[in-house]
């Protein structure tokens, strides 16, 4: 592989001129002066039909590794440190996935994995093929900054807007970033930045759009909608349109003295130990406390609060999104949102849909009552399939981004019962289906959690 580097001032200078002198009409004709972000450098790559690299100006050397950021900035470190991207070349069922591709798709599975999972190790070419897992590649030599995976100069040296995933049969690597590293140059959402001796800061306004978290939260596979979290939000205009809700308003919190989180708190977690007691399980049972609602009844049915001894009991309900993507989402079909719904009287259970025995229980497949928020990825010959790169197909069946979806249990009121019955409903969330950790990450499904989102409560008077 051969690495290249080309600036020229007398380029830039060149472009710098054409877009002033260039004026852009939009579809409606009003006028846009070409936005800012044009005019930042960047080095550049190119790949072959594989997804890799044939010349490149990059080199892993170029992009500064994250504890060299921390102590001017312990706070965005040590976040930093707890996230899922720094977790991104740790994480065991990545390994387990990516192991799985390359053997399925010698010719480009190492690099499409990579392209997300580690992008300084796409742009600049090193290949890391021969790590089957966390520790052979933690202890390399490899240089630090593939090791972290999505460290802090990923996203920093950033200067455009990239675009969406998306790939064919092939299912090669095609991810498009723009970055300047190695110039000692930091960019960032500060609009008047401090001065520092370690190195320049410039603001640019794409860190404060959704976007900028593409490519790697947004890909389709021959067609499908493999995962779309950017996608789900552009598609809704009060998101999208206004401008009024970004990613970063959800998932990079301010805090009182002006930081952002950079914990880009989601719903995954580290499983590799118990979960419930550190700050990261914390910040996510709080995003999603937030992410939906249940209300009693829909349009035109109300909710009962009374029902005949005998008869046929119905309960509906009204389960509103508060989240401006769809629930779940990402990895939609590894993922489970549901409902919790009994009737009891007295302590003793009289129906029960969704309730599970402990956290890593599975779901009653059989349950025909059981509201399910997923999707399941389907074959070329329309089966159910777990492998992401292998679907020809995908039924989505998740709750949209601010949308509702209603739903009414029934049930017969035994002949013979009198009193008041008390129904619950609680919305819960895993961020894995537990046969997707089952015997090779069982250690990882003991810790796996379940969140509660909403919860709602009442009885109802039996009539004799």
């Amino acid at each position: 592989m051969k690495y290249t580097y080309r600036k020229s001032s007398l380029v830039y200078a060149t472009l710098l001129i054409c877009g002033l002198i260039f004026i852009q009409c939009n579809d409606s004709g009003d006028l846009n002066e070409p936005s800012t972000e044009d005019f930042f450098p960047e080095k550049l790559y190119s790949l072959d039909g594989n997804g890799r690299i044939v010349d490149t100006e990059m080199m892993p050397t170029d992009f500064l590794p994250s504890d060299s950021c921390m102590s001017c900035h312990p706070n965005h470190y040590n976040e930093w440190n707890e996230s899922m991207h720094a977790y991104a070349m740790k994480d065991p069922v990545f390994f387990g996935g990516w192991n799985g591709e390359q053997l399925s798709r010698p010719g480009t599975g190492e690099r499409f994995c990579l392209q997300c999972h580690n992008p300084v190790a796409f742009v600049t070419g090193v290949f890391l093929d021969q790590y089957g897992d966390s520790e052979s590649l933690q202890n390399s030599n490899e240089n630090h900054v593939i090791k972290e995976g999505i460290g802090c100069d990923v996203c920093h040296t950033m200067t455009k807007l990239s675009t969406a995933v998306v790939t064919g049969d092939d299912v090669s690597a095609n991810a498009e970033y723009h970055y300047n590293p190695g110039e000692g140059i930091e960019y960032g959402s500060i609009e008047n930045p401090v001065a520092n001796s370690f190195h320049e800061s410039q603001y640019a306004p794409i860190y404060q759009r959704s976007e900028i978290c593409l490519p790697c939260h947004d890909f389709f596979i021959r067609g499908v909608e493999a995962e779309i979290t950017y996608t789900e939000w552009n598609r809704i205009p009060a998101a999208a349109m206004s401008g009024g809700m970004t990613c970063q308003d959800c998932h990079m919190v301010k805090y009182p003295d002006g930081h952002s989180d950079h914990r880009f708190t989601g719903v995954d977690l580290d499983l590799s130990s118990p979960v419930e007691n550190t700050a990261a399980y914390q910040a996510v049972s709080e995003l999603l406390s937030g992410a939906l609602n249940i209300s009693p009844g829909y349009p035109d049915v109300d909710f009962p609060a009374s029902v005949g001894s005998g008869e046929t009991l119905v309960i509906p309900f009204t389960i509103t999104s508060l989240t401006g993507h769809a629930l779940p989402s990402g990895v939609t079909f590894a993922r489970e949102a549901w409902m919790e719904f009994t009737i009891s009287q007295n302590g003793i259970l009289l129906f029960e849909s969704g309730l599970i025995s402990n956290d890593s229980a599975g779901l009653d497949e059989n349950d025909d009552q059981l509201l399910l928020f997923y999707s399941q990825l389907l074959d070329a010959q329309g089966n159910h399939i777990s492998g992401v790169t292998d679907a020809h197909g995908i039924i989505n069946s998740t709750l949209p981004g601010f949308g509702a979806r209603y739903k009414s249990y029934s049930f017969d009121v035994p002949p013979d019962i009198t009193g008041t019955l008390t129904v619950s409903a609680r919305m819960l969330f895993r961020s894995f289906k537990p046969s997707i950790l089952e015997g090779s990450h069982q250690n990882l499904l003991d810790n796996l959690p379940v969140f509660e989102m909403a919860s709602y409560q009442a009885t109802i008077n039996i009539i004799d």
